[in-house]
């Protein structure tokens, strides 16, 4: 889930999905001598660079780093292509992807005050079940990892393999609670669909080439599951929390999760995304529509969940995180 991104429009450039990853704000905690020093000597050098640029000039914007980055984490990945960056933050263990730029990103989200993770500690409790859909790195399950003590659950889907096993070890490290990551993508039918993953960020990884393959992609074949078919939600404990990020499948999951949200009610995060919608062929009407449907009546800001307004009175023309929440 994308926190704080400036949306650049710039006359006659190319605006590459991934050049929020390289601005002061995501690459800042490069500079904390605590962190730096845990990174393997490649990684040190990136943070160097990170540090005596942002400190020398008035740029929001790293010079030549997505070409830095993809050389040193080229190296890295062929002498040690197995391995992954660990790092030991102030409340969490991560595990992250080394030649995915996002890894940046991920530190802030599990460190930073005003990060979208910290909505977690108003929704959940102990005994409490969380679901992470489009889970990425797994901040947002490693945050509820805790919060859901010894009797609760978190159960994380994430089709990207390396991310999927990179959440695996993380949760392995954080968790007090039982948790479950399953390596396959979700929608409203069971089979097989080509997930496009840019080179430069996992986050816009998706299966609509309008929006995940407008620049250098790879292409894999994952498994494709109806929730609803896929686990035992009935043996769900407690609250049920649900964080839906699928860069334009949201509608597909939800048809395909109806008879889970219908009885359990869940409270929804959800980005939503309206160049990603239209990606998909749909338009935030139709899911503000289907939400209805679902029983979806009012919505909060992710930073302000204290104050709820109607549904129907929610702009989806602009990129935001939200929360959904029942009657």
């Amino acid at each position: 889930m994308i926190t704080n991104i400036p949306n650049p429009k710039i006359e006659n450039e190319l605006v590459q999905p991934d050049d929020w990853l390289y601005n002061r704000s995501v690459l800042k905690w490069t500079s904390q001598p605590h962190l730096r020093k845990q990174l393997p000597f490649l990684y040190k050098i990136f943070g160097w660079y990170c540090q005596i640029y942002f400190q020398t000039t008035n740029q929001q914007k790293l010079k030549g780093g997505r070409g830095l980055f993809r050389f040193l984490s080229g190296i890295f990945s062929q002498l040690s292509p197995d391995r992954f960056l660990h790092l030991q933050l102030k409340d969490y263990q991560v595990f992250l992807n080394p030649t995915d730029m996002r890894l940046f990103q991920v530190v802030n989200e599990l460190s930073e005050p005003e990060s979208d993770t910290n909505v977690l500690s108003h929704l959940l409790a102990e005994g409490d079940t969380f679901l992470d859909v489009g889970a990425n790195h797994g901040s947002f399950a490693i945050v509820a990892s805790k919060l859901v003590g010894k009797t609760g659950l978190v159960l994380a889907v994430e089709p990207q393999p390396r991310l999927a096993k990179a959440v695996e070890k993380s949760l392995a490290a954080n968790a007090l609670c039982k948790f479950q990551i399953l390596n396959l993508a979700v929608g409203d039918r069971d089979g097989e669909i080509e997930l496009l993953v840019p080179i430069g960020t996992s986050g816009s990884a998706g299966v609509f080439p309008e929006h995940s393959a407008t620049h250098q992609h790879n292409s894999i074949k994952v498994p494709l599951r109806r929730f609803d078919d896929l686990v035992a939600w009935q043996s769900f404990t407690g609250k049920v929390v649900l964080k839906l990020d699928v860069e334009g499948s949201e509608c597909a999951f939800l048809l395909g999760a109806t008879n889970m949200i219908k009885a359990l009610r869940p409270n929804l995060i959800i980005e939503v995304h309206p160049t990603s919608l239209k990606a998909a062929g749909a338009t935030g009407d139709r899911l503000k529509e289907l939400l209805q449907e679902l029983g979806y009546s009012r919505y909060a800001e992710i930073h302000d969940c204290d104050r709820t307004f109607a549904l129907e009175e929610l702009n989806t023309g602009i990129q935001r995180n939200v929360v959904m929440m029942m009657a």
